[in-house]
């Protein structure tokens, strides 16, 4: 690992530290935010497109077809049912929009993913995984 990489690497480290401080303080939104991210996951760890987009809003029902769930929750399905742990990261403020954001980990050593939820008048408004 070169210098610079090194660097980048400290500097994320310390980002996400500090990130974790914030997140203990950010609180209001956290537990409905948890309720509606692990129902969300349940849905993919299923492949229960349904069940995916019941608890969101039209717009959000509309945005994903059935496909490109099932494309998703062939490949994430699968490692959330061996086991994963998600960590609030903190919120954000997007396009108007207050973000929550999530780290998964998973128990089968993989990837970590990011996921990104807004809550809009308790409907889920989005959710994306990165």
């Amino acid at each position: 690992m070169n210098h610079l990489n090194r660097m980048l690497a400290q500097l994320f480290v310390l980002a996400a530290l500090a990130m974790g401080l914030v997140a203990h303080a950010a609180g209001p939104g956290d537990a409905q935010d948890r309720q509606a991210l692990e129902g969300l996951l349940a849905a993919v760890a299923e492949q229960d497109h349904d069940a995916f987009v019941a608890p969101g809003t039209p717009d959000f029902a509309a945005a994903i077809t059935s496909q490109q769930f099932d494309d998703v929750a062939r490949i994430v399905g699968p490692r959330l049912k061996q086991g994963y742990t998600a960590q609030h990261l903190g919120n954000m403020r997007q396009r108007g929009h207050e973000i929550s954001l999530w780290k998964l980990s998973f128990k089968d050593g993989g990837d970590d993913l990011l996921a990104t939820l807004n809550i809009q008048g308790g409907r889920v408004g989005g959710f994306f995984l990165r």
